[in-house]
């Protein structure tokens, strides 16, 4: 028995909660995930996990292991990273999940000078607003636009994104314009579709914070469907400035609440633990570090 493999198979069942998944992850037989931790309980002498017909659970010495399997298995990860470091050129697989229009606008145009620098390197590129889960959709880098959701997952900080509150006239003219932002309670607003219901719009006025509950008419999963929305008079839109300022100068759409200053957006490049060090891994995000340095708008 392999017992990395092992160790892998049995933290993938914890985290997918079934050997079929499991066994598409791996891409093996389910029969052999099973085979694979029946053999590793059978070596440490205890049940890992209880299976039933419809389920499987983890006893408490298998939440025991899984903890130490993870720490293993990254450790392992970061000491192949390493050594590999001294190879003369990267190669392998990344598959990086990017904001769709961030990442056309922002990402896409600096691919070339990475791809031409590591050309034993294969990109696989998945275009997707929603938070994706990395484990689970085996993702290397996860490039995000706002708050991490996930503090499991190791952060790297590559700039941050102004935002603007913006509505277009044909809304103004209906319904007012907003003069403080305690006043958009009273107003439609347009929302990302990750955001939480609940959640509010955060202004700084005079160094105190001000935290407005909205209440959002229409939801979208994609920004640039927002601000397409905004600026067909739906309601008031609270996105990034590189997104909206086209709109603004072509007159599509109107600034508010100019006064007061909605805290930035984070862009971060987020990792799985044991991935931080690859030298793949590194690569891509320094380059990415390096090229949105070069846009004053995200200093």
């Amino acid at each position: 028995m392999d017992r990395l493999t092992a160790m892998r198979a049995l933290v993938r069942l914890v985290e997918l909660g079934t050997f079929s998944a499991v066994a598409d992850d791996l891409r093996v037989k389910q029969s052999t995930v099973s085979k694979w931790v029946a053999a590793l309980e059978e070596e440490v002498g205890v049940q890992l996990l209880t299976r039933t017909t419809r389920s499987v659970r983890v006893t408490e010495a298998g939440e025991q292991f899984y903890e130490r399997a993870k720490e293993i298995l990254a450790a392992y990860e970061d000491a192949t990273a390493r050594l590999q470091t001294r190879a003369p050129e990267l190669q392998g697989s990344l598959r990086v999940s990017l904001p769709v229009v961030f990442g056309t606008l922002y990402i896409v145009p600096w691919l070339p000078k990475f791809m031409k620098a590591h050309p034993k390197v294969e990109l696989n590129l998945i275009f997707d607003d929603r938070y994706a889960n990395l484990m689970e959709e085996e993702l290397d880098v996860v490039i995000r636009v706002g708050a991490t959701v996930d503090s499991t997952l190791k952060a790297r900080t590559l700039g941050q994104s102004r935002r603007r509150v913006v509505a277009a006239r044909e809304y103004l003219e209906a319904n007012g314009r907003p003069e403080t932002p305690e006043a958009l309670v009273d107003h439609q607003v347009l929302r990302h579709s990750s955001a939480l219901r609940s959640e509010p719009w955060i202004f700084k006025r005079e160094g105190s914070q001000i935290r407005v509950p909205v209440r959002a008419r229409l939801y979208a999963n994609n920004s640039q469907a927002l601000v397409a929305a905004a600026a067909s008079g739906l309601g008031v839109a609270l996105l990034a400035d590189w997104l909206v300022d086209p709109y603004i100068e072509a007159g599509k759409l109107t600034p508010l609440l100019e006064d007061v200053q909605p805290p930035p957006a984070p862009i971060q490049a987020l990792m799985a633990p044991g991935r931080v060090s690859h030298p793949r891994v590194r690569a891509f995000v320094d380059g990415l570090v390096e090229a949105l340095a070069g846009y004053d708008r995200f200093s």
